[in-house]
């Protein structure tokens, strides 16, 4: 894992800004809430369908089915259909899925940490908006 310094001068020396490059199209495939949430459900093992939807609430089946398909097509996620009927479908992380599982833990624990930051400015926001 990076340190914080390091990180700083690698994202300083790669044309991250620059969206013909390869940095923000990846970002573009893993930037979501929800894609986060998938990956962090599925570094706890092979999931089915039914299971995800029932651990990351608030997503919508087209919503799931639309990032799996994404996290699939980009090598992120494995899908196995296995052949009973009625038809059974697992996701799991592939290799390449394993290694953003530390990376967004961190995203996730500044998440915690900080909510309790976050709120009080969303109210203000809200309140200068509406």
């Amino acid at each position: 894992m990076y340190g914080t310094q390091v990180a700083r001068e690698y994202i300083a020396n790669i044309e991250v800004f620059d969206t013909t490059c390869a940095a923000p199209q990846v970002l573009e495939h893993i930037a979501s809430k929800w894609v986060v949430l998938i990956i962090y459900v599925l570094s706890q093992g092979t999931k089915r369908y039914s299971q995800l939807q029932q651990q990351i609430k608030g997503i919508s089946p087209k919503m799931l089915i639309q990032n799996l398909r994404k996290l699939e097509a980009c090598g992120l996620v494995q899908r196995v259909v296995h052949p009973v009927m009625p038809p059974q479908v697992d996701y799991s992380l592939t290799p390449l899925g394993e290694t953003l599982v530390d990376p967004l833990a961190v995203l996730c624990e500044w998440a915690v940490e900080h909510v309790h930051e976050l709120k009080p400015a969303r109210k203000i926001q809200e309140r200068r908006f509406f």
